[in-house]
């Protein structure tokens, strides 16, 4: 399985294809072809992810965009 590529045609930064890496961490048999032709827009992508899910658009969107956790966050929760 091929993975995500960090930076391909059309990323202007590293946190816009973050989502698209995101997506595909949290829902692995995600359509690539789609999700390429979505050009990593956060709205566009849940869309996608909408039909393979329960999951209202709002909470999708939320796990999207939502930044990783920090070591020292990790620590303060978990000890």
């Amino acid at each position: 399985m091929k993975a995500h590529r960090p930076r391909h045609i059309g990323c202007r930064s590293p946190e816009e294809c973050e989502v698209d890496r995101r997506a595909l961490s949290l829902w692995p048999r995600l359509d690539r072809r789609a999700l390429a032709r979505c050009r990593h827009d956060l709205v566009c992508v849940a869309g996608l992810i909408e039909r393979r899910t329960s999951l209202p658009p709002t909470a999708i969107r939320l796990l999207l965009a939502s930044r990783p956790a920090t070591s020292e966050e990790v620590e303060t929760w978990f000890g």
